[in-house]
């Protein structure tokens, strides 16, 4: 990469933590591109120079999210000294901690997702990320005799879309403000994985107890 593309990278990024923590504070839709160059210091011409619309700062910011929680996903991977449930369960902990971070973000991307559907295809190529560090936990597993899947990958996909799905469901909100179906929901999902993998009920924790 030259002197000038890595400068460029640089600043677009700057940008996008910018927006992120304007996003954060005042909410997504109340953020004005007004609100961001004044928060940057740059002119409007500036800012076009990077992006061409709040959106696409938005889709900026989950891909390099995306791709910063592969990175500290994989030594939970590779590690040689844990075993496969337990590269699951410090997998998905690590993607669901990550993701609160992003929570008024995300929030809005189940919104958004229902209703554009472009926006909902993007979401799901990043999702397609997971699965082949997903897949070697479940192969593993397979090879220590502890997971009982007999298409590592496939499971791996699906198992991925469910978790991933929740913003999407129709009653997002409702588990967001009632403990008790969020409660029913998580613990749902959490048999489901184990069923696919075959484990015994209560091996998975991929929620904490909030």
């Amino acid at each position: 990469m030259t002197k000038t593309a890595k400068n460029y990278s640089t600043k677009k990024m700057e940008l996008v933590e910018i927006a992120e923590k304007l996003f954060i504070e005042k909410g997504y839709e109340e953020t004005s591109i007004e609100d961001i160059l004044n928060a940057s210091g740059l002119s409007k011409g500036g800012f076009y120079h990077y992006f061409k619309s709040k959106e696409e700062v938005l889709s900026e910011s989950i891909g390099s999210f995306s791709d910063n929680l592969l990175k500290e996903l994989e030594p939970i991977v590779a590690d040689p000294d844990l075993n496969a449930l337990e590269k699951l369960n410090r997998f998905m902990e690590k993607k669901i901690t990550s993701q609160k971070e992003k929570k008024e973000i995300i929030k809005y991307l189940s919104m958004l997702m229902k209703s554009d559907f472009t926006f909902y295809k993007y979401t799901l190529s990043i999702t397609q990320k997971y699965v082949e560090p997903f897949a070697r936990i479940i192969e593993q597993g397979s090879r220590e005799g502890r997971f009982h899947v007999e298409f590592p990958r496939e499971t791996a996909d699906i198992l991925l879309r469910a978790v991933t799905s929740v913003p999407q469901s129709v009653f997002y909100s409702e588990y967001l403000e009632d403990q008790t179906r969020s409660f029913k929901y998580k613990a749902s999902l959490e048999a489901i994985m184990e069923k696919a993998l075959g484990i015994e009920s209560g091996k998975i924790r991929i929620f904490d107890e909030e």
